[in-house]
């Protein structure tokens, strides 16, 4: 069970995570709009740092994936080259998958289902979304033409291209699907199919776990008020 200097750490961590979302179509067209989505970005690393704090090892682990992802994001601005740019992705896909898989095991602890648990679960979510983001990225980059509306965003425009295939990664997870981005290669099809498929199972899975430990909790609480 979280003490209560972590009790609100999820949270944190959910509000950055949101206001990545919020921020974008204000800043996109701003002078200092890289800046201040990169700003945001690294108050993400910090609260999802943060909520792994509780468990020391995994603390650290998470402050060295993120000083590399700064980095690496720090070459894409310095340099601006293809290469800097698959460098930049590959390294933020990384910690993000670290954190996803960190914070859903606290999610699927046994014990009491409590606000901040579902709040993980919320930015454990999220995150899937964003790691696909970056994957599709890095796949773009790789493969460019693999997406079928993102060559009119210019081959030039890294920044404009998450942005972009974040709104395709999220509309896929959900499986809304609206069409306007397609998938056109076969691995970014395949990819594509992945994340609906995680994204269902994922919202399945969570679900039986956190009712069946909140029917587990209330069970074992009512034996004990009849003792």
């Amino acid at each position: 069970m979280a003490t209560r200097e972590y009790r609100w750490r999820h949270l944190a961590l959910l509000i950055c995570i949101l206001l990545l979302f919020i921020a974008a179509p204000f800043v996109d067209t701003s002078r200092y709009g890289v800046i201040i989505m990169n700003a945001i970005a690294a108050m993400v690393l910090i609260t999802a740092s943060y909520a792994l704090s509780e468990r020391k090892y995994l603390f650290t682990i998470a402050i060295v994936l993120s000083v590399i992802s700064v980095a690496a994001t720090g070459l894409v601005l310095a340099f601006r080259q293809h290469w800097a740019v698959i460098a930049s992705h590959a390294c933020i896909i990384v910690p993000i998958v670290f954190f996803a898989v960190s914070i859903l095991g606290y999610v699927l602890r046994s014990g009491r289902v409590t606000t901040d648990k579902i709040f993980a679960a919320v930015c454990v979510y999220l995150l899937i979304g964003f790691a696909w983001t970056f994957a599709y990225a890095l796949l773009e980059e790789i493969a460019p033409g693999s997406f079928a509306a993102v060559p009119e965003m210019g081959r030039n425009d890294p920044v404009a291209r998450v942005q972009r295939l974040r709104y395709f990664s999220f509309v896929t997870l959900t499986t809304v699907g609206y069409g306007d981005i397609l998938p056109r290669s076969l691995a970014a099809r395949t990819m594509a199919v992945l994340e609906a498929v995680m994204g269902q199972i994922y919202l399945t899975v969570l679900v039986a776990r956190l009712v069946g430990l909140h029917i587990v909790h209330s069970h074992v609480s009512q034996l004990r008020d009849k003792d």
